[in-house]
């Protein structure tokens, strides 16, 4: 789950203005259902509302928690 997130996470920094928006999009789906799931196993709160559409607040919340939870999305182990 952790190299998932962190591949997800790059692929999503690296994205420039000539990105597929689709793949784009795709991807942060599928970067925060990542978070929600990681979340759920290391038993981290995951922030009211998240669970059905996570802004960009919420998901850098996010990320700090499961950071503090040992699992930082933007580092290595």
């Amino acid at each position: 789950m952790a190299e998932r997130l962190r591949t997800l996470r790059r692929r999503l920094d690296e994205a420039g203005a000539d990105a597929d928006v689709d793949t784009w999009e795709l991807d942060l789906y599928s970067y925060d259902e990542s978070l929600i799931v990681a979340a759920d196993l290391l038993d981290v709160e995951v922030p009211k509302g998240a669970r059905d559409e996570m802004s960009g607040e919420q998901r850098t919340v996010l990320e700090g928690r499961l950071a503090a939870a040992g699992l930082d999305v933007r580092g290595a182990d």
